[in-house]
């Protein structure tokens, strides 16, 4: 279908020449000579675009600019003017136009303008298109009928309801604080904007500020940061706990007033993002060790979100490992097998240390490897307990207390060894260790750092 322009203008010459040019172009074209005939003709005609002079026999077109934006919102608006002027221009650009053109003005300079013009409209048609099919295709499910489940739905519905409210959503490694996140936004009036997930784990501490933040180094070398792409929507903030100080003060300011300054600028850009924070850390312990800000987590903390682990969901494992094995054999176009009720068994004592993650890594394995029509418990061999770490419900270990017993040590001890294990097993493949254990390669990098693991 061809774009649709109209022509508004008093110049019986130029509103031909246009008319026959944009013709020649491809354009389907209309035109009128005064304000209200052009209020006619873009009501009857519905062109994309419309190129308004602002100075018509009956009337100023800059003046009706806000009023054709308010009942033709989809309709993109071009100012013509022989009078240009900075404020006119500024004025026409703050109204809605999205391009201004001084006469005389070559033809190329219009059709470039109007090629730039589809060139966004198109992007932004594809995008909204991807969003859509997102939603309709990959819609946030919150799989679980236990009573942590039901009672982070109802909290999801009720902060949705509030579009710019901080969030900080607790819980261990793997037990879905993205998913929750995403959730949050999929249900909230921001929906239709972007929803941008940033680890901060993930990032080299001296790359993190331009990533949220950006940086301004010349015209042509400026980068939006994470922040900005984030305008309008969501900016999932995961491992807040591992940001500097520095970060720390950075991303208070932004939560206090809504402004960030890029790398290298001394102005600031208004930015509307809802952040949603998450960590698996102790935000408290930090605090009193003096590496977490006391008055950033009490921004952060304005609404709080505790999830719970699998080991605490009862039935709901089931639940998640028939819907993960019924989409991955979809994927693989296998049939999906049953679960017998020893692998049921298993998979309820099994403690789940890495939560949902692990569960849905182990479920992928076995669609993977597997050709039967019905799992039993062998074909879970590699969940059984074989370390005193990875432990089935009702099983304990017996731990010696005494005056000098610290859990902090203790679960140091742990930690350390099951590092240790994941990067032998994988001839020290940083990357893949991380992965094993749920953590990404910097994370990790840090903890063999502090554990001094060689």
């Amino acid at each position: 279908m061809a774009v649709k322009v109209a022509i508004i203008d008093d110049e019986t010459t130029l509103r031909f020449t246009l008319e026959m040019f944009l013709q020649d172009e491809g354009y389907e074209v209309e035109t009128a000579s005064t304000l209200n005939e052009g209020k006619t003709l873009i009501t009857e005609f519905q062109p994309h675009i419309t190129l308004l002079d602002i100075r018509l026999p009956d009337g100023n077109g800059l003046d009706s600019l806000i009023e054709f934006k308010e009942r033709f919102p989809d309709m993109a608006v071009m100012m013509l003017t022989a009078y240009g002027d900075a404020k006119t221009a500024v004025r026409a650009m703050k109204d809605g136009a999205f391009d201004y053109l001084t006469k005389p003005f070559e033809l190329e300079e219009l059709k470039l303008a109007l090629e730039k013009w589809m060139k966004q409209h198109d992007l932004e048609k594809e995008v909204e298109r991807y969003r859509e099919e997102e939603r309709r295709t990959h819609p946030i499910r919150m799989i679980g009928e236990s009573l942590p489940m039901k009672e982070l739905r109802e909290k999801i519905s009720l902060i949705a309801e509030s579009g710019s409210t901080t969030v900080l959503v607790r819980g261990e490694t793997g037990t879905g604080k993205e998913l929750v996140a995403r959730s949050i936004h999929q249900h909230s009036s921001r929906r239709d904007g972007p929803f941008v997930a940033v680890n901060s784990a993930s990032i080299p501490e001296d790359l993190i500020e331009v990533e949220l933040f950006g940086r301004m180094k010349g015209e042509q070398e400026t980068k939006v940061g994470l922040m900005e792409w984030a305008d309008g929507g969501t900016l999932f903030l995961d491992e807040v706990g591992d940001l500097s100080l520095d970060l720390q003060v950075k991303l208070l300011r932004f939560l206090e007033d809504k402004k960030i300054k890029r790398v290298g600028s001394v102005h600031d850009v208004d930015v509307d993002v809802r952040v949603i924070a998450a960590t698996n850390r102790n935000l408290e312990t930090m605090i009193q060790d003096q590496t977490f800000r006391s008055d950033l987590y009490y921004r952060l903390n304005v609404v709080p979100v505790q999830l719970s682990p699998l080991r605490e969901r009862g039935r709901d494992v089931i639940m998640l490992a028939e819907h993960f094995l019924s989409e991955f054999c979809q994927q693989m176009s296998k049939p999906v097998p049953v679960l017998k009720e020893e692998a049921k068994s298993l998979l309820l004592n099994y403690n789940w240390p890495g939560n949902v993650r692990e569960l849905k890594n182990s479920i992928e394995r076995i669609a993977i490897l597997h050709q039967d029509k019905a799992l039993s418990a062998k074909h879970f061999d590699f969940l059984q307990p074989d370390d005193g770490v990875h432990r089935a419900a009702g099983d304990e270990e017996t731990i010696q207390f005494s005056d000098q017993f610290s859990l902090e040590d203790y679960l140091e001890q742990i930690e350390k060894e099951q590092i240790e294990r994941a990067v032998k097993e994988s001839k020290w493949n940083i990357t893949q260790a991380g992965k094993r254990l749920g953590i990404s390669r910097y994370a990790l990098q840090r903890r063999i750092d502090k554990y001094n693991i060689t």
